[in-house]
């Protein structure tokens, strides 16, 4: 079974879509109400964010929340996070 990494894939969209609206972290963060430092952390892959914090980023971003996670899996398996 090939391993599924949600988390840095689900980085590679949020932070994509975040770019394409120009929004920095910063607003991001204030606009979700997560903290900066730990939006920061979910965009780098290096934190799991709960569904509730998810579901915030999405509305932002203007994505349903199932998008996110349909536009991660046909991330390829070998793409960098940006």
């Amino acid at each position: 079974m090939v391993e599924f990494d949600y988390k840095h894939r689900l980085s590679i969209v949020i932070r994509s879509a975040r770019v394409e609206l120009s929004l920095t972290q910063e607003e991001m963060a204030y606009r979700t109400s997560i903290n900066p430092t730990y939006y920061s952390k979910i965009e780098r892959g290096e934190n799991n964010a709960g569904v509730d914090k998810l579901a915030a980023i999405a509305k932002v971003l203007d994505i349903p929340l199932s998008q996110l996670f349909t536009l991660a899996e046909n991330i390829q398996q070998n793409e960098p996070p940006s």
